[in-house]
């Protein structure tokens, strides 16, 4: 897809990438759901010594 074609933009060394299916109605449970992207996140900020985001609604 379009956004996964530009990947190879972004400089690894600086940035994080997290991919998965786009959380859509129709494809949201081919991969979004239980991507673990939120937990990630906060995992990549806790340790570059950041404050983690409280991800509730």
């Amino acid at each position: 897809n379009n956004a996964r074609s530009k990947k190879r933009l972004i400089n690894t060394e600086k940035h994080y990438i997290l991919e998965s299916a786009h959380p859509s109605p129709l494809s949201a449970s081919r991969g979004f759901f239980g991507c673990g992207h939120f937990e990630k996140a906060n995992d990549i900020l806790k340790e570059l010594g950041k404050k983690e985001i409280d991800w509730k609604m």
